[in-house]
């Protein structure tokens, strides 16, 4: 199976769980909220442009972006869950989501480098 096409469908997966959570987020919290939310479309935004571009040196510059990205978002639900926004086991549930998208891209970074 084509590794973009995995990357883009569990990133998918992971923001359509994620945005089933932040529903609850309180008004207080609408930054963390946001950010979120913004953090979730750029995931999205740097695995097209990852696909879309042809020069090697590029495309894992987009992949170390997306790995930034979802530190950060990975953060956002740490701090979700230390605010008692979110639950243990969501909070867990999401962090492997990361982890499973972060093992593929560094997975992708792994086979541009050694070609």
């Amino acid at each position: 199976m084509n590794s973009n096409f995995v990357l883009l469908n569990n990133t998918k997966k992971t923001i359509a769980y994620i945005n089933k959570q932040i529903i609850n987020y309180p008004k207080s919290e609408v930054v963390l909220k946001q950010n979120i939310e913004k953090n979730m479309y750029e995931l999205i935004e740097l695995i097209f442009s990852y696909s879309i571009n042809d020069v090697e040196r590029i495309k894992v510059k987009f992949l170390k972006d997306l790995i930034i990205k979802l530190s950060m978002l990975d953060f956002y639900m740490a701090t979700s869950f230390e605010k008692r926004i979110i639950s243990k086991k969501k909070f867990e549930s999401t962090s492997m989501f990361i982890i499973e998208i972060r093992k593929i891209a560094y997975g992708l970074i792994r086979s541009a480098t050694t070609n």
